[in-house]
């Protein structure tokens, strides 16, 4: 069976067994969940839902999912989290339409595939497992390429129900998506809960209280995974970058907070991290 790692900065894939806990959640990252074999029921916010084989369910990161297995149950399942900017590296005259549309509008999403979209499916996920676990990066272009052909095997999937029975967020989902969506515009300058307040018009007690309750992170640990993933693929993509340049780039203004909070997320300070991206160019 195939272990989770951290080949590359921006997506984690495993394939193995049921494990309840051994994946945590994580808002910052759209979710992909696939039944192999087996049964397994999840939790999903506070309703549980039971999977078999050929299931799928796609989520944007906001309700919480976790595995609850039961004893005797041997459910195989593929499960795929990555980073939303990962589906920015394709060339927008490349996507008929935008790669994510099913994540952020069906928001969380099952689907019951077919015997031969359960064939499509299984095909693209070896594929992707095969490339993912390769250690030269010569076969992360061959990786991104099987990723945006599951993108688009989803989109697919999910074009009727997008067209024909759009879903309405709730409000409180609907206020953390533009929370989201403000710190996606903002992560790079100083952020601060009364530029949120002005902006959304709503209380900052509201806010934090609100985004807490929906994601079980605070806004600024929110803002902190973000700014670090950037770095990090600031650091994959552009090898001749500094430390300094990415601490101002992704919204630090002094260099040993950025460090700090760098190897607390990541495990190793940003210059550690940056000679090992260039030493496997």
């Amino acid at each position: 069976m195939r272990h989770p790692r951290q080949h590359f900065p921006f997506a984690t894939y495993e394939y193995k067994k049921s494990d309840p806990g051994v994946t945590p959640h994580d808002c910052t990252q759209y979710h992909f969940y696939y039944v192999h074999s087996g049964q397994c029921d999840y939790r999903q916010g506070e309703h549980t839902v039971r999977w078999g084989r050929g299931d799928m369910i796609i989520t944007n990161g906001i309700t919480p999912y976790s595995p609850k297995a039961e004893p005797g149950w041997d459910c195989v399942q593929t499960r795929f989290s990555f980073d939303p900017q990962l589906a920015h590296v394709f060339d927008p005259y490349f996507c008929t339409d935008s790669p994510l549309k099913p994540f952020t509008e069906l928001r969380n999403h099952q689907i019951r595939l077919s015997e031969e979209q359960v064939a499509d499916c299984e095909n693209i996920l070896l594929r992707i497992n095969h490339f993912y676990e390769e250690e030269e990066k010569a076969y992360y272009n061959r990786f991104l390429m099987a990723f945006y052909d599951l993108l688009m095997f989803i989109s697919n999937l999910c074009k009727e129900t997008m067209e024909s029975n759009p879903k309405i967020s709730a409000e409180k989902e609907r206020n953390v998506q533009k929370m989201i969506a403000f710190i996606e515009n903002y992560y790079m300058q100083d952020v601060t809960l009364e530029q949120m307040e002005a902006e959304l018009h709503m209380s900052k007690y509201y806010l934090t209280r609100m985004f807490r309750e929906m994601t079980g992170m605070t806004i600024f640990d929110y803002l902190r995974h973000r700014r670090i993933k950037q770095a990090k693929l600031l650091f994959y993509y552009r090898k001749d970058s500094t430390v300094t340049d990415v601490c101002y780039q992704v919204g630090y203004n002094n260099l040993a907070h950025f460090s700090r909070v760098f190897k607390k997320q990541v495990g190793m300070s940003p210059d550690q991290y940056r000679r090992e991206q260039s030493a496997t160019s």
